[in-house]
């Protein structure tokens, strides 16, 4: 004999002293309370992934880059960037002498950037000049210089 009695929610035996619990009883529990129970938790809607906790948990990060003076330096992650924000340490964002311009700052989406700094998948791209190019040399990634690093998920 089944349950005299089940529970409101899940309709789960509720077993009197003078009820005879039979195994298909415990079956038919287990299937309710897994069905119940991994519905919820599989369900997207209302959990998030693990990409959207990281995102809301800490949605940006900030670091260090240090310049090698190649042409690029290349600064890897373990998700896609939507937004980067560079600035070299101890310096103005861009400084002009004489004639020649040196962009020490810059700023990049996935749509575009600024010159001297891209965003390619996961990476993230310093630029170094060795000649100006129409009077601009790009200062993001000056040997032995240190970079403030600001990246958005």
């Amino acid at each position: 004999m089944s349950s005299t009695n089940r529970t409101t929610n899940l309709g789960l035996n509720q077993w009197l002293e003078t009820d005879r619990p039979k195994r298909t009883d415990f079956v038919s529990d287990n299937v309710i309370i897994d069905n119940v129970l991994g519905g919820h938790v599989n369900d997207t809607a209302r959990h998030l992934t693990a990409d959207e906790k990281a995102y809301i948990s800490q949605p940006f990060i900030t670091m260090i880059a240090y310049g090698t003076g190649n042409e690029n330096t290349v600064v890897h992650l373990d998700f896609a960037p939507s937004l980067v924000i560079a600035s070299k340490i101890g310096a103005p964002p861009v400084k002009v002498s004489g004639s020649v311009v040196y962009v020490n700052s810059g700023v990049a989406t996935r749509q575009g950037a600024s010159a001297g700094l891209r965003i390619e998948g996961n990476d993230i791209y310093l630029c170094e000049s060795t000649q100006a190019e129409n009077g601009v040399f790009l200062n993001l990634n000056e040997n032995y210089s240190q970079y403030v690093l600001t990246i958005f998920r």
